[in-house]
């Protein structure tokens, strides 16, 4: 359940995704501190100054990745002389993690002017390098939907089961009330 709650760098990926304009992103920045607190890690959840920073620190990344990347080498060799350490996993290997679909869908439907988002179960399970979808998949989604309070519904917005709906069913993902 840990890494379902808000990171600085799902947010900031999120916000990337929403192509916003500076003032429309602190808008939704506050609009998250004030009602999404508990759905925030752990370490943000009383400290907002570190909150935004962390998220701005990632957004910067993100924009300037490959200028970064470039650097790291003569930032690992500096961080030797001081006995700093930095985790190169923090740097990549976040597409991969599922759970940033439910979490962008909560975000760009509560704060992004979206009622709802869609996508076909088929490319949602590609995206994330599944082919078909297991026992255990299906678990992690409804776990996802009900821990971001979220329904999925079928085109003409009929609610369906994950587990039964056909794959190739467009789903629309909309945040209950």
């Amino acid at each position: 359940m840990y890494g379902l709650f808000y990171t600085a760098i799902d947010i900031a990926f999120i916000l990337q995704d929403l192509k916003l304009g500076c003032r429309e992103e602190s808008k939704i920045l506050d609009l998250i501190w004030e009602n999404e607190k508990s759905l925030l890690s752990e370490q943000y959840r009383d400290n907002k100054r570190k909150f935004l920073l962390d998220i701005y620190q990632w957004s910067h990344y993100i924009l300037d990745k490959d200028a970064i990347d470039e650097e790291l080498v003569a930032i690992q060799r500096d961080l030797k002389h001081s006995d700093k350490t930095l985790q190169l996993d923090q740097l990549s290997g976040y597409f991969s993690d599922f759970d940033i679909f439910f979490k962008s869908c909560r975000i760009k439907i509560l704060y992004g002017s979206r009622n709802y988002v869609k996508i076909k179960l088929r490319t949602l399970l590609e995206r994330y390098g599944y082919k078909r979808r297991s026992s255990l998949i299906v678990q992690y989604i409804k776990h996802c939907l009900t821990f971001y309070n979220l329904q999925v519904a079928v085109r003409g917005g009929d609610i369906c089961d994950i587990e039964t709906v056909g794959i190739d069913e467009m789903l629309m993902f909309r945040v209950i009330s």
